[in-house]
């Protein structure tokens, strides 16, 4: 209750319609399962909901677009493309069953908007690229992108889509099936690859994470029930995936922002998104581990894919460990250059200190000379520790080198 109190108008409205989102999947799940309406309505209402909810993420995304600049508002155009697309493909399928009663054709007319959302979708992902963090730095990024969708396919493959490829038909057939599952890792990649590399909008990325795992889901569920002629019995539960996970893409497009920071500081949520490309690889060790208790005949391919990702994952080791040891050798020599400019800074002010200490000794103009010199190593040990603290230091108002008190003194008594 204390949380509610302390969150602003917008956060609350966003909890809101998190609750409204969770509510209304929950009712449609039950709606399909029990189809308390009768078949036909449910259908309707199946068919209608999946198109609504794109359409819904399509507006919250244009609406993300205008309120956003440079990157961002090009990551939330493409997005509202994509959902736009998605939905319009979703209203010729309405069209075919509800309205004509007729089993939609596929490959078809539907297929040109579900499948040309899915380079949108990427396109705008990637658009959502920050700078490099971790070791996702310049061609390692597309590395990590390598062995994300190589498990993320032997997760797919363990866990159904095998079926979908051994199933029957020619191999036209079986590319179509396919197809849209391996969108989805593609898109599923490329984004987990944007969370690891995401800034200041995680929870954004976050719960755009979980609208497209949610969607995927049942594509490729779809695909594996459909080969197996089961879509009838359970399938149509399982389309609100595509319902849910289409109101969680319009929540991260609406997701609060958080106000900027000064110092962005690194946390354990940072270093869950460091992870993240490493989780699929447990998903592809459950997916291996499902087909050695099923017992299931996956031929080669599964097979390779592990020695692949073996193989991948050792050079990536080696890479990480080489770039360990270039980082730390840096260090120390920055430790020891550090040391050693340290060290030059302090002896020359206790050098010019001894000097000015026999001020009356001096005339005014060496006084001075002595204190500009002082003042300029002062500023190389500030600008020094400034570098070991990682902080810019502070500009003066004044860049002119004031004598000290001392010298001031002298003057005035000349």
């Amino acid at each position: 209750m204390n949380a509610w109190r302390s969150w602003d108008g917008r956060r609350r409205g966003f909890a809101l319609a998190v609750a409204a989102v969770a509510i209304a999947s929950v009712l449609y799940a039950l709606i399909l399962k029990f189809e308390p309406f009768g078949q036909k309505t449910v259908i309707t209402i199946d068919d209608v909901g999946e198109a609504l909810a794109a359409a819904i993420a399509a507006a919250a995304c244009a609406w993300a677009a205008r309120r956003e600049s440079g990157n961002n508002r090009l990551g939330w155009a493409l997005m509202g493309v994509s959902t736009g697309l998605w939905s319009a493909g979703q209203v010729v399928w309405s069209l075919y069953e509800v309205v004509l009663g007729q089993t939609v054709p596929q490959p078809g007319l539907v297929d040109i908007g579900f499948l040309s959302a899915v380079p949108f979708a990427v396109a705008g992902i990637r658009a959502f690229w920050g700078d490099a963090r971790g070791t996702s730095t310049r061609w390692r990024v597309w590395f990590d992108g390598l062995i994300v969708a190589i498990a993320l396919t032997s997760t797919a493959w363990g866990f159904g889509l095998r079926l979908v490829w051994d199933g029957g038909g020619d191999i036209g057939s079986k590319t179509y099936a396919l197809t849209y599952p391996v969108g989805d890792i593609l898109i599923g990649t490329v984004l987990i690859l944007a969370i690891r590399r995401a800034a200041e909008q995680k929870g954004r990325m976050a719960f755009l994470l979980c609208g497209v795992a949610a969607y995927s889901i049942a594509d490729s569920a779809f695909a594996y029930l459909t080969a197996q002629n089961a879509y009838g019995a359970v399938g149509s539960v399982l389309n609100t995936g595509w319902f849910t996970g289409f109101l969680l893409v319009a929540l991260a497009a609406v997701y609060p922002a958080t106000g900027p920071r000064a110092v962005r500081q690194q946390s354990s949520f940072d270093l869950w998104q460091l992870a993240l490309p490493w989780m699929t690889l447990l998903t592809a060790a459950s997916a291996d581990f499902y087909t050695a208790i099923t017992h299931q005949e996956g031929g080669l391919f599964q097979p390779a894919m592990t020695v692949v990702l073996a193989v991948l994952l050792t050079v990536n080791m080696l890479l990480e460990r080489r770039e360990f040891l270039e980082m730390f050798n840096e260090i120390e020599v920055s430790k020891a250059t550090l040391e050693r400019e340290f060290k030059a800074a302090l002896g020359g002010i206790q050098r010019l200190s001894a000097q000015l200490g026999h001020g009356e000794r001096l005339d005014p103009s060496e006084v001075h000379r002595l204190a500009a010199e002082i003042h300029r190593e002062a500023e190389r040990l500030d600008d020094l520790v400034a570098d070991l603290v990682e902080e810019e230091p502070e500009p003066e108002p004044d860049a002119r080198p004031e004598a000290l008190p001392a010298a001031v003194s002298l003057q005035s008594a000349r």
